[in-house]
């Protein structure tokens, strides 16, 4: 697949830039979305295989996008959205509010989640980790594996390296550019394993030539 662990680009935004850049692109960021990201969050929702009842929690939930599809999925359960950006947060509140009641939606940070150990079935987390320095990738996960319940799945969906020579103008405009708005390739596929992961499962997605990474996994 020519995704191995990638260290060549480091992590551009801190925290505080990237709840600042992102709360300014709420407002356009599902223009965004649907031209290069659709198609890999359409297929992590595929992969995490949804039962209705489950408790579920998506870190970085931005505009609500993939949260309103995970909450019509899971009527009878409990849905958890965190993001940094209050504006994003207000986005989703405001595309899920008319039609669904079964949610709760918070600011909150990925490095501390604020929930109890084992509160999860499943978490999805799409677009964040390539925001975040890559030294801080294991710290993360052993947060997502902490809240989720033994048996529990997670989905994550990020940028990635891209596997044709047509796919690579996305890695050097995060390379060279600010552009892509602090996102840059990356792969979990090694950190998730080191997090203690098992029955891991990687698919490459593309999209305008645009490249990602869906990884799905399970807490044993």
């Amino acid at each position: 697949m020519g995704t191995g662990k990638m260290r060549f680009i480091p992590a551009k935004k801190s925290k505080d830039e990237v709840r600042r850049i992102y709360s300014k692109l709420s407002h356009i960021y599902d223009f965004w979305g649907s031209l290069t990201e659709q198609k890999a969050t359409n297929r992590a929702l595929q992969l995490a295989h949804i039962r209705n009842g489950e408790s579920i929690l998506e870190v970085a939930v931005g505009t609500g996008r993939v949260f309103e599809q995970i909450v019509s999925l899971n009527k009878n359960g409990h849905n958890e959205g965190i993001d940094l950006s209050p504006e994003m947060l207000a986005r989703a509140e405001k595309r899920l509010r008319k039609s669904y009641s079964n949610y709760s939606l918070k600011e909150a940070d990925a490095y501390a989640l604020p929930f109890a150990n084992e509160t999860f079935d499943l978490i999805i987390s799409n677009y964040m980790f390539d925001l975040l320095p890559e030294q801080d990738f294991s710290h993360v996960l052993r947060e997502f594996r902490r809240v989720l319940k033994s048996g529990g799945r997670v989905v994550i969906t990020s940028m990635t390296i891209g596997e044709k020579w047509y796919n690579r103008i996305w890695d050097w405009l995060a390379r060279s550019t600010d552009i892509l708005a602090g996102c840059r390739p990356i792969s979990l596929k090694e950190d998730m394993k080191q997090a203690g992961f098992e029955n891991r499962y990687s698919e490459y997605v593309s999209q305008m030539t645009f490249s990602s990474l869906v990884i799905r996994a399970e807490k044993p």
